[in-house]
């Protein structure tokens, strides 16, 4: 005898076709637009040195006292000072909502540039509680001649000649970065 064929397969069931067109043509727009705002972005970093310390190089520099610059930011007050005594310390109290005065530092800092046009480096020694975005505008204002500040002159040492200082302190080093101060 003869089994009867299984009802699966004498269905009239319409087989269902995906469309992957708005899939793919979401994917598209999705990818283009990412391509898009990531060449907008602008990612910047400023290098920062490590302190290197050696015995024969300390020596040979310490025969005139360097500047060494320092800029330390405190919980009420910002001060600028040199190990050396090169410089009078100057002490900028913070403004009232508690974060460092930042006209204040460029000020100081651009007089000090004045008074020494070869110097590049300054350290700056924050406090534990010294936020990033303070950080970074106090890094920028160390850095950076504003087109309002007074011109600065340096003599090239290749030409003899004048020229114009573009930057401050180019060359921030972090000192203190676990915040003991």
């Amino acid at each position: 005898m003869l089994k009867r064929p299984s009802s699966r397969r004498r269905s009239n069931k319409d087989t269902v076709e995906l469309n992957l067109v708005p899939f793919i043509d979401a994917m598209v727009t999705l990818i283009g637009f990412l391509l898009f705002t990531t060449s907008l972005m602008a990612i910047v970093s400023i290098e920062s040195p490590f302190p290197i310390a050696s015995t024969q190089l300390t020596k040979a520099k310490l025969k005139e006292k360097p500047l060494q610059l320092t800029l330390t930011i405190r919980d009420g007050e910002s001060q600028i000072w040199s190990p050396f005594d090169r410089i009078k310390s100057r002490k900028i109290p913070h403004s009232e909502e508690g974060q460092p005065d930042v006209p204040g530092i460029h000020a100081a800092m651009t007089e000090i540039k004045q008074q020494f046009p070869l110097e590049t480096k300054v350290v700056v020694v924050p406090s534990a509680g010294t936020s990033y975005d303070v950080l970074i505008s106090v890094m920028d204002s160390v850095r950076t001649v504003d087109a309002t500040d007074p011109p600065i002159f340096m003599k090239n040492p290749a030409t003899g000649n004048d020229e114009l200082v573009k930057t401050l302190f180019p060359e921030v080093v972090f000192g203190n970065l676990l915040g003991d101060s």
